[in-house]
């Protein structure tokens, strides 16, 4: 009997494999004609553009986990790599931009849970996991636990998530934004060869497959790329290695992510499709015009640049938007502790507030 199992499950992985180097063709060469054309993080929003596309025109677009798990904990390292021991310098001062962040992730997920509910016609569940400004990973296994509709909420994610790669970084480069941090002339060409010696790539692997292995047993957030960013950071601060991720893996990553991120699109519903880019479109038009508002306080109040605080502040994925931070190089280490915090806040706050959420819910649908 378990032979015959595994007879079954064997033309199944297969199948799997083969969707899944489907899928990272397709959005290798969208990849390469985002970089081709010299657009912002050309490799992702060309991976991304594809795949969402054919999904949305029902073409199966799934893929294995195991590379996007792999890619960020990449990303994991490129971020921890940008914890340089001058850093530290600078941490003690981001306490206010960090009290910043929570005030903000309160007020988008206050505003996005009434919109999800009253305007979108949610059930309370769903609501307040489509409309909190957490990580479209985090999101979807809460909606799980919880009972929520887990397509609609990955919808609404998946839409605020695309909207904002898609504007953020190709809005911020075209105004100037990025040129004035003096990073405008960061060299964005694929160097096809990967020069790192044996000791720098022993360690940047042994801070990737422990992070891996430790993270998630110690329940970090977002813990596949949590766990290799502080082991990164640790060999980078510690003066183990000053070695960073070379620039063909960062664009692999940037592939990986995008080509993935198709994935949410597919097989939905239309009624629940068109509800969630609208819900999305709200959400995201709230949140990235008060992510502004703050960016402009912490230019003027904080001495931070514009850019680097917008980029800190507007709630895409952790993954996406420590990428997008360096391949702009935009301070890695800045805007991915901002974003871990929103995680870490979400990912704390939300199972605490969801009971009483829900039994004012039921409340107030029962006195009506």
């Amino acid at each position: 009997m378990l032979e015959a199992k595994n007879r079954k499950s064997a033309p199944r992985s297969r199948q799997s494999l083969l969707y899944t180097i489907r899928t990272l063709a397709l959005g290798t060469v969208g990849g390469y004609v985002g970089y081709c054309l010299g657009i912002p993080l050309g490799w992702l929003l060309g991976a991304m553009t594809v795949t969402v596309g054919l999904a949305m025109k029902g073409v199966r677009v799934t893929s294995s986990k195991r590379p996007r798990v792999v890619m960020i904990a990449v990303i994991g390292l490129m971020v921890g790599s940008a914890f340089k021991p001058e850093v530290l310098h600078h941490a003690q001062e981001w306490w206010m931009s960090l009290a910043a962040v929570a005030i903000y992730t309160f007020i988008t997920a206050a505003f996005g849970i009434y919109v999800c509910r009253r305007l979108g016609k949610l059930e309370p569940a769903t609501a307040a996991l489509s409309g909190m400004p957490g990580g479209l990973s985090e999101m979807t296994v809460m909606a799980s636990a919880f009972g929520a509709d887990v397509r609609s909420v990955s919808m609404v994610h998946a839409t605020r998530l695309v909207l904002l790669i898609a504007t953020v970084p190709i809005s911020l480069t075209a105004s100037g934004a990025i040129e004035a941090l003096g990073s405008g002339t960061v060299d964005r060409s694929v160097h096809w060869t990967i020069s790192l010696s044996l000791q720098d790539a022993l360690v940047l692997l042994g801070c990737m497959v422990i992070g891996l292995v430790v993270g998630p047993r110690l329940r970090l957030p977002a813990a596949n790329l949590t766990g290799p960013l502080i082991l990164s950071a640790a060999a980078h601060l510690s003066g183990l290695t000053e070695a960073a991720v070379p620039g063909i893996v960062l664009a692999a990553a940037q592939v990986v992510i995008g080509a993935s991120i198709g994935q949410s699109f597919a097989g939905v519903e239309r009624r629940v499709l068109a509800n969630g880019v609208l819900l999305g479109l709200a959400l995201t038009a709230f949140s990235l015009a008060l992510a502004v508002g703050f960016a402009l306080l912490f230019e003027f109040w904080l001495d931070i640049p514009f850019a680097i605080a917008l980029l800190a502040l507007v709630p895409g994925g952790l993954p996406e938007m420590s990428l997008i931070a360096i391949s702009l190089d935009a301070d890695p280490a800045f805007v991915g502790l901002h974003h871990l915090c929103r995680v870490m806040i979400i990912v704390i706050s939300a199972p605490m507030i969801l009971p009483v959420w829900l039994r004012l819910s039921k409340a107030e649908s029962g006195g009506s």
